[in-house]
């Protein structure tokens, strides 16, 4: 993934910037050695990375913050540090809301202006550190990632968040911050990942979809154009891809799960509906107990223990926690 607004660079510029040739740098896997890590897919044919970060790996500076492309990969160790959690609680709530927050921010902190406020109240589900939990050292520097969902008159939202949070002073602040955008870039593989998994078609017919062939008949199913591309690989927004699971591609060719005219009776007994509406009835009961176990419990963890996707456990926690608000 490229996050919005950021500039890549390419094996070319890496390797000069180390000052081998591109044939040193790829043939001896230089670029293993730094500590800036690609940011396009791993296994990808091309790969690049993030130019501020590559300059900073390469003049041994601190590596600035981006967000990951899958966050839960890199983000595994469970935060519980309550200063921490109040930190990060009262830091998120007067970013999405708009209303001041009295977190402390470092000198010189990268703070993003927030893509919408408005939102009237913010819930933090989980934090998660990369690599190790936060210590409370003088100078010490962690990275987390945070899931949360903001509350507007329309509903609840789940967002994503990275900080980058400093002790400094005796005291947690926040350094830097990095969060999900409409303007990031996905190649192919990665857009396919981006719908929801109970959506989501085959990876062969995923690469049908975005064959221009497909775009000669209105009665095939096709994603749109790529947005951009990037040193050669055609790359689409989080935003157009979004757009065309949830309003375009059931005006294409591709039919609606489950739906049959309005009004129309049943020609025979359904056999699998109560079926299917006692085994979502168990799962929400069994969400209920793992909420009252574990409060903080994550999408992936909800998932795998309901025996669904990490994204249906995320909808299924969502809806469990909205309904007990009412």
């Amino acid at each position: 993934m490229i996050p919005a607004n950021r500039t890549t660079a390419d094996t070319d510029r890496a390797a000069s910037l180390m000052g081998v040739s591109k044939g040193t740098f790829t043939n001896t896997r230089r670029w293993e050695k730094l500590s800036a890590r690609p940011i396009s897919r791993p296994g990808a044919k091309t790969r690049f990375w993030d130019e501020e970060q590559l300059l900073a790996a390469v003049e041994e500076r601190e590596i600035p913050l981006i967000t990951p492309a899958n966050p839960d990969e890199v983000f595994n160790v469970a935060v519980e540090d309550e200063s921490v959690l109040g930190l990060l609680r009262g830091f998120l709530t007067g970013y999405f809301t708009g209303a001041g927050s009295s977190a402390p921010l470092i000198d010189g902190a990268r703070i993003a202006p927030a893509a919408e406020t408005g939102f009237e109240r913010v819930e933090v589900f989980s934090v998660y550190a990369a690599d190790e939990a936060p210590e409370a050292a003088e100078d010490a520097v962690v990275d987390v990632n945070v899931k949360l969902v903001a509350y507007n008159e329309k509903g609840a939202w789940p967002l994503n968040a990275q900080l980058r949070l400093e002790f400094a002073g005796g005291r947690w602040v926040v350094a830097a911050l990095a969060r999900e955008d409409e303007d990031d870039l996905f190649d192919l593989e990665e857009a396919y990942l981006l719908v929801p998994e109970d959506r989501r078609p085959t990876i062969s017919t995923w690469r049908t979809y975005a064959t221009s062939t497909n775009r000669k008949s209105e009665r095939l199913t096709s994603i749109p154009e790529a947005d951009t591309e990037v040193h050669g690989v055609k790359h689409w927004k989080r935003s157009t891809i979004a757009n065309w699971d949830q309003h375009e591609r059931f005006l294409q060719g591709e039919a609606k799960a489950g739906g049959r005219p309005a009004g129309s009776a049943d020609r025979a007994p359904r056999r699998r509906t109560q079926p299917l509406l006692a085994q979502a009835d168990e799962r929400r009961a069994k969400l209920q107990e793992l909420l009252a176990e574990n409060p903080a419990i994550t999408p992936a963890e909800a998932g795998a223990a309901l025996g669904v996707s990490a994204e249906r456990g995320r909808q299924l926690l969502n809806e469990a926690k909205a309904g007990a608000k009412k």
